[in-house]
């Protein structure tokens, strides 16, 4: 047995018995009732249906465990049966997102708690994307906290790229006030700043174990095991590289893979020994081919070095910097007035990363020690092509939040290795150990994939062997 109630212009008719399974059916008719002026500004029926949809949608993923069923003129628009997850439960309503890549995100800290899912970086697509954010289980509107979460995704996708997000935030109820909208579609928070650094810190974990690696067929959403937490070394499920012996100190790379501390130590006892590492080969001094379980990788040389060195500066400035390597003959530097302020004005962060530079008259600056990032390095140039892109800005520089991340951001791009550099055997396969070890190895700082991978799947496609 249900309850029927039956309303009229917003006062009760009646409440009585009526037959009724387990649910809920709302019937409107004549929404206008009151309103008849209101009646003139609806658009077609098919628009009208389908912001009913969308009301209905952000309802139904805020409460998995009922069914959803759409009605108009008797045609059932949408059957959402309930469910337990929040991707089936996407997925029911929007059927692109089979082929999103979904990553579930699960957090928790000093009484807030973060659920639900977003996407791969490799697969985020630019213009519009399905998001939503929930408060206490209930939808809500804010720009702040969507871009927070697109922080999250800093470096892993490029400016005009819209990941798919669904975030569901839990906070104690004295942390946020439903009433400040008359739909109260919008909230206020006691401390936003600590609820947006709670979202983008989730979310960039979140990513950290995912591979993203480009692939030449269907896109696989596979799992990355991750060893300890930090910036330690990871298990790419037997692929390629071997593990790391520790944290490899800034600006150690090409320089034979030994830590400052003991290059001839003896691995600790107990210590996983190294897998046998595939054969890697260098094509057109450029890519990085190599075979993996099921198939084979190519890893861009100057994308994969960017992300390694763009970590390692990050890491090197919450330690307080690294040291250069002082010059026989400084290096002297003409410079625009603009670069001139520029240059002054990112002092410290240089120093940060190893720069030794000193005023040389009104227009020039003398470079006296740099950072030796790879036997290729030209310093003269790198500070050249960092202050014009620094003193004009780019798309890359645009991404930044703060001036310490802008000089990380454009010293990795300037400095990483280029095209047409030869490299060592022993050069690439410390180039995969660190790219490996770094929190995000499948995207350069630009949000451009590092890795493309082709599946033995589809090899044997394109040979006709399938």
């Amino acid at each position: 047995t249900g309850t029927r109630l039956r309303a009229l212009a917003g006062r009760i008719q009646g409440i009585d018995d009526a037959p009724r399974r387990p649910g809920t059916t709302v019937d409107v008719r004549n929404l206008f009732l009151n309103t008849p002026v209101r009646a003139r500004f609806l658009r077609s029926a098919r628009v009208e249906t389908r912001a009913v949809s969308e009301v209905l949608h952000a309802l139904a993923l805020a409460d998995l465990g009922t069914r959803f069923v759409f009605e108009v003129n008797g045609a059932i628009v949408f059957d959402l049966p309930a469910d337990r997850s929040l991707a089936a439960r996407i997925g029911a309503i929007w059927k692109d997102a089979g082929e999103a890549g979904l990553i579930t995100l699960s957090a928790q800290r000093d009484g807030l708690q973060l659920s639900g899912v977003v996407q791969r970086p490799d697969l985020a697509r630019p213009g519009f994307r399905r998001a939503g954010l929930y408060i206490n289980g209930r939808p809500f509107r804010d720009g702040a906290v969507m871009r927070a979460a697109d922080r999250g995704y800093r470096t892993t996708v490029s400016q005009d790229k819209r990941p798919w997000v669904f975030l569901f935030v839990t906070v104690p109820g004295g942390e946020v006030d439903v009433n400040v909208h008359p739909g109260k579609a919008e909230v206020r928070f006691r401390d936003r700043n600590r609820i947006e650094q709670f979202v983008e810190a989730s979310v960039r974990k979140a990513l950290e174990g995912v591979e993203s690696a480009a692939t030449l067929g269907r896109p696989r959403a596979v799992q990355v095991v991750r060893e300890g937490t930090g910036r330690g070394p990871r298990d790419v499920t037997g692929d390629v590289g071997g593990e790391v012996e520790g944290d490899i100190p800034q600006m150690h790379l090409f320089r034979g893979g030994a830590s400052e501390e003991g290059d001839q130590a003896a691995p600790e006892e107990g210590h996983a020994r190294r897998a046998p590492r595939p054969e890697l080969l260098q094509i057109h001094n450029s890519f990085i081919l190599a075979e993996t379980r099921d198939g084979v990788i190519i890893v861009d040389q100057h994308a994969a070095h960017e992300r390694v060195l763009y970590e390692r500066i990050v890491a090197g400035f919450e330690r307080g910097g690294a040291e250069g390597q002082r010059l026989l003959f400084p290096i002297a530097i003409r410079l625009t007035k603009p670069e001139v302020e520029m240059i002054e004005s990112i002092l410290e962060p240089l120093a940060g990363l190893g720069f030794e530079v000193s005023p040389f008259g009104t227009d020039a600056i003398l470079v006296q020690a740099v950072p030796s990032p790879h036997r290729y390095f030209d310093a003269e140039r790198c500070v050249r092509e960092m202050l014009h892109e620094l003193t004009h800005g780019s798309d890359l520089m645009n991404s930044a939040r703060n001036q310490n991340e802008r000089v990380a951001m454009s010293f990795a791009c300037k400095a990483a290795i280029k095209a047409g550099h030869d490299l060592s055997h022993d050069e690439m396969q410390e180039l995969f150990d660190q790219l490996f070890a770094t929190e995000l190895p499948y995207h350069d700082i630009h949000g451009r994939p590092t890795i493309v991978r082709l599946g033995l799947s589809e090899l044997r496609r394109k040979f006709g062997r399938t």
